[in-house]
């Protein structure tokens, strides 16, 4: 994933409430924050199919941050 997209991921991550990020099931927060980086900027569906799967994968390290922020 190029590492502005990787940027924006995680800048969209530090801006959902955490009550968001922690009650949300795996595959809601998977989508819900897909869609919000989607409506930001353009992106093809390759392009969205590898942000779902980046996403699923941090989806521990993005609780735990929104657990001790």
């Amino acid at each position: 994933m190029p590492p502005v997209l990787l940027n924006q991921v995680w800048k969209l991550v530090d801006t959902i409430p955490h009550h968001q990020l922690l009650g949300a099931s795996d595959h809601a927060l998977v989508d819900s924050l897909s869609q919000r980086l989607a409506e930001r900027q353009e992106l093809t569906d390759d392009e969205l199919e590898t942000v779902k799967a980046y996403i699923q994968s941090r989806l521990t390290l993005i609780r735990d941050m929104a657990l001790v922020s």
